[in-house]
C-alpha cells in the first residue's frame, strides 16, 4: 500500500555512495536539471501579472473568470457543445484537481477503479477521502493498454468512477483513438464516469500517435478531466491546475457533483491570483517551436535509455514509451546473483548504495519487477548514469558465471575494472548532504 511505498523510499534515504556524486533518475520534476524550461511567453506573462499590481487580492474561489473561460475555450471539443467557464475549476496543481474530484464522488461505500501500474497519489487521495479502490491491470506487453474485459468483473454497485491516466505515469503509454473508443464504449456499458488524468497532454513522441483527449470519444459518459501547467508547460512549482467537466448530458451536475466541487474550492480559495491572471495569454501563446524542442529532447533521452538498456544484461523494456517522462525497465531476477532473489527494491537500494544512481522501484507503482527511470535528464548526466548502471549489472550478473570461459572472464574483468574506475573517477562532484532525498 501507500505507506509501504513511502517506507521503501524512506529506507533509501542516506544509502548513496559518498564516493560518487548522486545522479537522480527518480524525481518527477522536469525542471530539476535546468535544461527544460517553461515557454518564454509564459514567464513573461506571469512577470507582467505580478508587475501590474492588480492581482494582489482574492479572486473567485472556483477560479478567476478570465482563467476559467480560457481553459474552457482550450478544451472545448469539435462536435460538442462549447464548454462554459462554469464547467472549469481552477486548482492548486493537478493534485488538488484530483483530490476535489475524488472527494466529490465520495458517497458512503463508494469505490473507484485505479490503474495498475499507476501513480501512487490516486490511492493516497482515496484513503484521505474514505473512498475504497480496486485495481485494473494494464498490459505491459501491449503498450500498457487497459485490459478492458477485466473492468466488467471489477465494477460493482458502489463503483462511482474509473481513473484513466493518458499519457501515463509511470508507463509512458499514449493511447490510440481505437483504444480510447474501446475504453469509452466499455464505460458506457458499465455506466461508469471517467476521471481523466491528462496532465501529460501533448507530451507524445510520435506524430502518428498524438495525444487525444478521451472526452472526444466519450459519448454520454461524463468525463472529469484534470491537467495543469506542471508537465506540458514545465512549471510544476507554479501550482496551477484545473478540472474540466465534460458533462454534456448533465449527469454529474444533476447528481450534485459540480456543487460539491464548488464547495471544496471554497476551502483553499484556489491558486495564486497573478498566475491565474497569466493563464489566458499562456494558453493562447503560439509556442509550437518550444514544444517541439522539448519533445525532441525527451524523445532523444527515451531512445537513448532504450538503446543502452538493450545492451545491459538482465534489463529490458517490454513496451517502449510513447510519451510522458518515464521509461519502465523490467528486471529479470534470475539474471542477478542474490540468494533471496534480486527484486526491484533490492536492485534500487543496491544501485544507490554502490553507484549513487537513484531510481524508484516499480513496487512503488504496483509494478513489482520493474524500475521507473525519469527521462527529463540532460544527455551527459544520463550517459554517466547508464555507465554506472551497466557496471552494476555486470558486477552482479549471474549469467557471466556460466557463460564466460576463465580467459574471457579475465579480459572482461580487466575492461570492467577500467570501466568501474572511470565511473568512480568521473568529475561528478560530491553529493550534497541533502541530495539523497527523492523530493
Amino acid at each position: 500500500g501507500v505507506w509501504g511505498d513511502r517506507r521503501i523510499v524512506d529506507e533509501m534515504v542516506g544509502l548513496a555512495n559518498p564516493e560518487k556524486g548522486l545522479i537522480s533518475l527518480a524525481q518527477g520534476d522536469p525542471t530539476v536539471f535546468g535544461h527544460l524550461l517553461p515557454p518564454k511567453a509564459a514567464v513573461e506573462e506571469v512577470t507582467r501579472a505580478f508587475g501590474a499590481y492588480t492581482h494582489n487580492g482574492y479572486t473567485s474561489s472556483a477560479g478567476a473568470p478570465a482563467a476559467r473561460s480560457a481553459v474552457a475555450k482550450r478544451y472545448s471539443l469539435p462536435d460538442r457543445p462549447a464548454l462554459r467557464a462554469e464547467d472549469v475549476f481552477m486548482t492548486i496543481g493537478c493534485s488538488e484537481a484530483l483530490s476535489h474530484v475524488i472527494a466529490a464522488m465520495a458517497v458512503e461505500g463508494a469505490n473507484v477503479l485505479l490503474p495498475r501500474p499507476g501513480f501512487p497519489l490516486y490511492e493516497t487521495l482515496c484513503q484521505r477521502h474514505g473512498v475504497a479502490y480496486k485495481f485494473y491491470d494494464l498490459d505491459g506487453e501491449n503498450g500498457w493498454e487497459i485490459k478492458l474485459d477485466a473492468l466488467t468483473h471489477l465494477r460493482d454497485d458502489h463503483t462511482v468512477a474509473i481513473i484513466v491516466n493518458n499519457p501515463s505515469n509511470p508507463c509512458g503509454a499514449v493511447y490510440s483513438e481505437e483504444h480510447l473508443r474501446g475504453i469509452c464504449a466499455t464505460c458506457e456499458t458499465l455506466r461508469l464516469p471517467i476521471i481523466a488524468d491528462e496532465v501529460y497532454e501533448d507530451v507524445a513522441f510520435d506524430a502518428t500517435r498524438p495525444f487525444l483527449p478521451i472526452a472526444q470519444f466519450s459519448g454520454r459518459v461524463p468525463v472529469m478531466s484534470v491537467s495543469a501547467l506542471s508537465k506540458r508547460w514545465l512549471a510544476p512549482g507554479w501550482r496551477l491546475g484545473w478540472l474540466v467537466m465534460h458533462d454534456y448530458d448533465h449527469i454529474l451536475s444533476t447528481a450534485g457533483v459540480h456543487m460539491a466541487i464548488n464547495n471544496l474550492c471554497q476551502v483553499s480559495l484556489g491558486p495564486a491570483a497573478p498566475i491565474q491572471a497569466a493563464v489566458p495569454a499562456i494558453l493562447e501563446a503560439r509556442e509550437e517551436e518550444w514544444l517541439q524542442t522539448t519533445l525532441d529532447m525527451l524523445r532523444v533521452a527515451s531512445k537513448y535509455c532504450i538503446d543502452r538498456c538493450s545492451r545491459v544484461r538482465g534489463l529490458s523494456v517490454p513496451s517502449e514509451p510513447q510519451g510522458a517522462m518515464y521509461v519502465l525497465l523490467k528486471v529479470r531476477e534470475d539474471a542477478f546473483t542474490e540468494e533471496e532473489g534480486f527484486t526491484d527494491v533490492t536492485f534500487c537500494k543496491r544501485l544507490l548504495a554502490e553507484e549513487s544512481v537513484l531510481m524508484l522501484p516499480g513496487t512503488c507503482f504496483h509494478a513489482p519487477g520493474y524500475l521507473r527511470l525519469v527521462i527529463t535528464v540532460p544527455e551527459d548526466e544520463l550517459e554517466r548514469a547508464w555507465d554506472r548502471i551497466e557496471c552494476f549489472c555486470e558486477r552482479h550478473s549471474s549469467e557471466r558465471k556460466f557463460t564466460d570461459s576463465p580467459k574471457d572472464l579475465t579480459e572482461k574483468l580487466k575492461s570492467s575494472l577500467t570501466f568501474v574506475d572511470s565511473c568512480a573517477s568521473s568529475d561528478d562532484g560530491l553529493m550534497p548532504s541533502d541530495a539523497s532525498a527523492t523530493g
